[in-house]
């Protein structure tokens, strides 16, 4: 893609995120504010309850108290970071069956940037302040040095998280597109995402393989944590690059293929 194509969507999700803004400071300030303090009430019961359990059992798959919450946080990070600018899936199934979808089809901008992108919350991009301090404070207090490196190790692992959110997201979009199933896939998704809160290593060898291979929650926070840790080598990393490049291949094939099949709402 050229960068005056990348520029231009840039622009274009800037302007959707700041009209969503808008229309939730018009409907209900309370309402926002409501929505940042429940996120912060589960943010805080979570990590409550990851404390409760890790420090009755000392230790938790070879992992420690410490080593556990910045595993936590990481992927506490990550699944909002996921969340900012996929939450236009939650919303598609609507979109197709009142026919919105069909405009998308259109207009000049990718239909798949739209039904993606197009309901980006600003009030998670307000939480990913907050969140970051706590990934720092947590790394700070797992006694792993905060070098370039482990930061660089970092910042692969949030461009691999986002290319296979991008391909899994894809993936749910073009369901809808045939089938009209979307809430319950997604929410599947996120159900399956929340057991990278803890070390993936609990979940034995086949669902963790599962975990790391196929559906790859791992490389939220697992992968890059055990690397920090000196547990895993860094060239681990390629294997999820190549991985998430053919999920990505596969993602917009079946994209393609789903536009295919799709007759109009008026259908």
């Amino acid at each position: 893609m050229k960068l005056k194509a990348v520029k231009k969507y840039w622009l274009v999700w800037v302007r959707l995120m700041q009209l969503q803004f808008q229309s939730q400071i018009a409907n209900s300030r309370v309402s926002a504010l409501v929505f940042i303090l429940g996120k912060n009430v589960r943010l805080f019961s979570v990590f409550l309850f990851t404390t409760a359990i890790i420090s009755r059992a000392q230790i938790l798959a070879s992992y420690t108290l410490s080593q556990a919450i910045f595993i936590l946080s990481l992927f506490i990070w990550g699944s909002t970071f996921t969340q900012l600018f996929f939450r236009g899936v939650y919303m598609f199934r609507q979109k197709v069956e009142e026919g919105s979808f069909d405009f998308y089809l259109l207009t000049p901008m990718n239909p798949l940037f739209l039904s993606l992108f197009s309901a980006t919350d600003p009030l998670d991009l307000l939480l990913m302040i907050p969140y970051t301090y706590l990934v720092g404070w947590a790394w700070v207090a797992s006694g792993y040095p905060l070098t370039i490196f482990n930061l660089l190790v970092v910042f692969i692992a949030i461009v691999i998280m986002f290319a296979f959110a991008f391909a899994i997201h894809t993936i749910v979009t073009a369901i809808g597109v045939r089938y009209l199933e979307v809430d319950n896939i997604i929410m599947l998704f996120r159900d399956i995402e929340k057991m990278g809160s803890f070390p993936i290593d609990i979940y034995g060898r086949y669902v963790g393989g599962f975990l790391t291979y196929i559906i790859p929650i791992s490389i939220i926070a697992t992968i890059p944590a055990k690397i920090i840790f000196q547990q895993l080598s860094p060239w681990t990393l390629i294997l999820f690059i190549v991985l998430a490049f053919v999920q990505i291949k596969f993602a917009l094939w079946y994209w393609h293929r789903a536009l295919s099949h799709y007759t109009s709402a008026s259908s």
